[in-house]
């Protein structure tokens, strides 16, 4: 069995409709999104979510926007994504509500109870650039392109540490047929091993030179902390799920200047690899509503069918099992998004 990009394009045919607005995760994998539907479908980037605070642009409403590289469990809302979101697939779950959701895991019928060695090992991008290179909208990409689509989502750790299933899902999504964007990538032998670890070395330094200085905590910039390895991701909630480095005025917000700037430089040099247009005005960084919810997870009970189905009934607005033993999920509590 293969994927049929023709068909998701004729199910979901949102994903190619050009001057969308968009909600990214807060990632390099959502940041190639965002540079790949901004470039190429006029999309707007007009909001951020990471499970535990979601800032959308004052003025819209979530269930008007694409949520990219976040699975979404609203039949409302249209969403991309790439996580293991059913814990059985032999039981029916209440509030279930992927329908309006491109999830590869879900095509193929993956849950984590029976399938969590199999799920989806690659980003919301690899995806993204087969569908839309199936509706003719890209059509190729640079060598140098390899770098931040094999650093995303850790693709090249899960390449040799996961090599069966890499191979099968290279099969299904259909990377391994010379056609798709993917291939030179991801099966081209043009490349020893080491120059792909130089490759990713250098790849990696440049994330480094954009980590994170500190953070602001909604009083003041505190310089120092744990911020290695951490160019690639913007932070708008710490592991407490405290808001930092988002200013309020007047009743909205903005990213902190220092860390708007971190990112963004960041992006505009990813742009550079893959050569997606960074368009700085189809990028929102200011004038957003917040919305706080609850996130959880299984980690200080077991994780069962009858603990899944509990935790189905509270309606959580997206999850992702993150082993076959753990789901972490958000409750709209305090706050609702629509």
């Amino acid at each position: 069995m293969q994927i049929n990009y023709e068909k998701i394009i004729e199910t979901y045919p949102w994903i190619i409709e050009r001057g969308q607005n968009c909600i990214l995760s807060p990632d390099s994998d959502g940041f190639l999104c965002g540079l790949l539907m901004t470039s190429y479908l006029n999309f707007n980037v007009v909001g951020y979510y990471d499970g535990k605070i979601l800032i959308l642009k004052n003025g819209l409403n979530a269930s008007d926007c694409i949520f990219i590289d976040v699975d979404i469990n609203r039949n409302n809302c249209k969403s991309i994504g790439h996580h293991i979101v059913t814990y059985n697939k032999n039981i029916v779950a209440p509030n279930h509500n992927y329908s309006n959701c491109i999830q590869p895991n879900i095509f193929r019928d993956f849950d984590g109870k029976n399938d969590f060695q199999r799920k989806y090992p690659f980003g919301t991008i690899h995806l993204l650039m087969s569908i839309l290179k199936t509706a003719e909208i890209i059509t190729s990409i640079p060598e140098k392109a390899e770098w931040p689509l094999l650093f995303t989502d850790g693709a090249w750790n899960n390449l040799f540490g996961y090599t069966e299933n890499c191979i099968d899902w290279i099969n299904y999504l259909k990377i391994a047929d010379t056609y798709n964007i993917l291939n030179p990538v991801f099966c081209s032998s043009d490349k020893s091993f080491y120059d792909i670890m130089v490759g990713l070395n250098d790849f990696l330094r440049m994330r480094d030179n954009f980590n994170a200085e500190g953070y602001y905590d909604g009083n003041a910039y505190q310089s120092g902390g744990r911020n290695r390895r951490t160019g690639d991701k913007l932070k708008i909630s710490n592991s407490h799920g405290e808001i930092i480095n988002l200013v309020k005025n007047n009743g909205l917000y903005k990213i902190h200047d220092k860390e708007k700037d971190r990112i963004e430089n960041f992006i505009k040099s990813m742009s550079t690899y893959i050569e997606f247009d960074f368009i700085s005005e189809k990028w929102e960084w200011d004038s957003f509503k917040l919305f706080k919810f609850s996130k959880s997870d299984f980690s200080n009970h077991k994780l069962n069918n009858g603990t899944y189905l509990a935790m189905m009934h509270k309606n959580p607005l997206s999850l992702a099992m993150t082993s076959s033993q753990n789901i972490e999920y958000t409750l709209e509590y305090p706050d609702q998004s629509s």
